[in-house]
C-alpha cells in the first residue's frame, strides 16, 4: 500500500471515481468537493485529494482542506493508519478527523500514538438517505428560496448554527452570497422566516442537504421538519434519486425527525478532535 497525493481534483476522479460511486450516497461529499474543483469553484479549490491505493487500486480516498479536518471514506484499517502517519509528516498540526466509524478510529489512534495527544469524541454521526418524503402533516406556512436580499438573516443564522452544532467545518460570507446567488438556501415561512435548511452539494444521484437551522424562539414548532421535507422534495423533483443529511447521534429528536419524513440510516461516522497532552 502507499498513499498518493493528486495535484488536481481531475487527476484523482480518474483513480477514484469509479471506486466512489460504488456506494455514491456514502461518498456525496469527497465526489461533490472533487467535481466541484473540476469546475473551478471557489469554495473548493484549496482542498488536497489523496487515496491510499495497492496495486493501482484505490482503498481509502479521502479529502483535507487547510483548517479544516481530513475526510476519510470506508477503507481498511492499515490503510486510515497509512494515510495519517503520511499527512502526521506533512501536517502534524491537523486538530481531528472525521469519517465512517471504523476508519476514523484507525486514523485518530495512529494519530495519537504519533502526536502524544489525547482523542475525544467530537460528534457521532449518521448519513441518512431518503427517496420518497412520507405524508405527515406539516407545520403552518410554506417554503421558499432566500434570495441575496436575505444576506444578513442567513448569515446570521448560519453562524448561530455553527455555535449550536460546535461545528468544525467553517464558513465565510462570500461563500453564503455564493450559496444565496445558486440558490441553493431555503425558509420555512409564516408571516416571517422561521426555519433553514442548505441545500450544500449535489452528485449525479444525490443531494444533500445541510445546516437546518431554526431560532430558538421558534422552536417546538415543527418548523425544521417542514423545511427539511420541503427541500428534500425539492431535491427529488429536480430528478435526483436521493437526498442525503447527516445528524448528530446524540440528538434523539433530530433523528426521530428525519426518519418522519422518510429518511433511512445509511451509515455512522465519527469526528475526534486530537487534544495536546498538556
Amino acid at each position: 500500500m502507499k498513499v498518493n497525493q493528486y495535484s488536481h481534483a481531475s487527476e484523482f476522479l480518474d483513480v477514484t471515481s469509479d471506486h466512489l460511486m460504488k456506494n455514491e450516497t456514502a461518498n456525496s461529499i469527497i465526489y461533490s468537493y472533487a467535481v466541484n474543483q473540476t469546475k473551478g469553484i471557489e469554495s473548493a479549490r484549496s482542498t488536497r485529494f489523496y487515496a491510499v491505493v495497492e496495486d493501482d487500486r484505490p482503498l481509502l480516498p479521502a479529502m483535507f482542506t487547510p483548517e479544516v479536518w481530513p475526510l476519510l471514506t470506508e477503507g481498511p484499517d492499515e490503510a486510515a493508519r497509512l494515510l495519517a502517519r503520511y499527512l502526521f509528516a506533512k501536517h502534524p498540526t491537523i486538530t481531528g478527523v472525521t469519517g465512517p466509524k471504523d476508519a476514523s478510529l484507525a486514523f485518530a489512534d495512529e494519530w495519537e500514538g504519533l502526536s502524544r495527544c489525547d482523542l475525544e469524541i467530537h460528534h457521532n454521526t449518521r448519513l441518512y438517505d431518503c427517496n420518497i418524503v412520507a405524508d405527515i402533516k406539516l407545520a403552518e406556512g410554506n417554503g421558499r428560496q432566500a434570495t441575496l436580499d436575505d444576506f444578513e438573516l442567513v448569515k446570521k443564522w448560519r453562524y448561530a448554527f455553527r455555535e449550536d452544532a460546535n461545528a468544525p467545518l467553517g464558513t465565510n460570507d462570500s461563500q453564503i452570497a455564493d450559496h444565496l446567488k445558486q440558490g441553493r438556501y431555503y425558509f420555512w415561512v409564516t408571516d416571517q422566516p422561521v426555519s433553514m435548511a442548505l441545500y450544500v452539494r449535489e452528485t449525479g444521484n444525490t443531494g444533500m442537504i445541510g445546516v437546518v437551522y431554526t431560532p430558538p424562539e421558534y422552536r417546538n414548532h415543527g418548523y425544521a421538519t417542514a423545511v427539511t421535507a420541503a427541500v428534500t422534495q425539492v431535491i427529488l423533483d429536480s430528478g435526483k434519486k436521493y437526498a442525503t443529511l447527516y445528524t448528530d447521534l446524540d440528538n434523539p429528536t433530530s433523528n426521530s425527525i428525519y426518519m418522519k419524513i422518510g429518511y433511512r440510516p445509511i451509515m455512522d461516522s465519527t469526528v475526534w478532535k486530537f487534544v495536546p497532552n498538556q
